[in-house]
């Protein structure tokens, strides 16, 4: 199965050209060897642009619904200490929240992506927007390979250095910089676009 080396797209095997960006099935010897990097991409070529749209919004659905999830869990291990606040006993509110903001809900968002993309190659946000994760090596995506690959959204500052580093380098722009060091790609699963080819 061949993939468009611009957008991501699945290729038919006769293809010339890609039907969702129209890029050549074959790229030139510069951009083969990794010529731009991935924010020189991210300036023309809309299916790269509409690409990194998708991963953002898939990104911003799963933190929401995993955010969501984290707070019931909070108010559920917090209840029990509702009785003490109310008759006017202390109750240690910044311990409390820097150890479950600060600790407890990185884990609960990283063990989120690990475990859904291990699975599934994919999480719900990622199924929404048409993306999945795949090994470049065409092998099952493991525990390994998603925890390597996930492991900078821990903390956002992180997951910010890790895509620019792999954006700011020559090679596949679709790549994170722990997606190239495991070895690992987001692709399109779909040709719905949220960014139009042309306005």
């Amino acid at each position: 199965m061949a993939y468009c080396w611009k957008c991501g797209a699945q290729l038919y095997e006769s293809s010339s050209f890609c039907h969702s960006c129209g890029a050549a099935a074959k790229p030139s010897p510069n951009v083969a060897r990794g010529a731009q990097t991935g924010f020189d991409r991210l300036k023309d070529d809309r299916g790269f642009q509409d690409h990194w749209a998708k991963r953002v919004i898939a990104y911003i659905i799963d933190v929401a619904i995993v955010s969501i999830a984290a707070y019931i869990l909070l108010l559920i291990v917090a209840f029990p200490a509702l009785p003490s606040i109310l008759f006017g006993q202390s109750f240690p509110f910044a311990w409390f929240w820097g150890f479950w903001l600060g600790g407890v809900a990185p884990l609960i968002i990283l063990a989120y992506f690990v475990l859904a993309e291990a699975l599934s190659e994919r999480t719900i946000g990622k199924e929404l927007m048409g993306l999945r994760v795949v090994r470049l090596d065409n092998k099952r995506l493991d525990l390994w390979s998603s925890f390597v690959r996930n492991l900078s959204k821990v903390a956002f500052m992180l997951l910010i250095v890790d895509v620019a580093v792999g954006l700011g380098t020559h090679g596949d722009g679709r790549q994170k910089y722990s997606d190239r060091y495991i070895g690992t790609v987001v692709e399109t699963t779909t040709t719905s676009r949220i960014i139009p080819d042309r306005i």
